[in-house]
């Protein structure tokens, strides 16, 4: 998490503005995606996908494995990834506050960068926990989904 948060501020400064609110927002989604996947697959009844896998259907032996090991899934997508996202997104908030605020006023540049870390954690939680109510309602789609893409990777 350090060594990403040092290398996001550090890219981030070099970048256009509107770039690093770019970058900013994918380190939001990523989190909130790999937060959805994490509940996702504690959440699916593998039956549905049983069938699936019996029939040698690449998708349905990718979903049976995440739900068969939703403990390491959930802990890899939710502790790990959507926790350092979290972190990395707060830290280029940062990054960013200061290249935008660095000649302002500092009390003005103080509320400025306070608003900006605000509005992050409020789209981050908010995304997050409008992600989780989706992903408890369509965990069947999001393993689905999720199946599909490893199946792309996976030999």
């Amino acid at each position: 998490t350090a060594l990403l948060s040092l290398l996001s501020g550090e890219a981030l400064e070099d970048l256009p503005v509107w770039e690093a609110l770019a970058v900013l927002l994918i380190f939001i989604l990523l989190g909130i995606a790999f937060d959805m996947i994490g509940l996702a697959v504690t959440t699916a009844d593998m039956a549905a996908f049983n069938a699936m896998a019996a029939k040698k259907d690449p998708v349905g032996k990718r979903a049976v494995w995440l739900i068969a090991n939703a403990e390491k899934v959930s802990s890899f997508c939710n502790d790990i990834v959507g926790d350092i996202c979290g972190v990395v997104s707060g830290a280029s908030a940062a990054s960013i506050a200061v290249v935008l605020f660095s000649n302002l006023d500092p009390e003005l540049a103080f509320w400025l960068t306070l608003s900006l870390t605000a509005l992050v954690s409020s789209v981050t939680v908010g995304g997050k926990a409008l992600g989780k109510t989706f992903a408890m309602k369509s965990s069947t789609k999001v393993v689905y989904f999720v199946g599909r893409v490893m199946s792309i990777f996976h030999r």
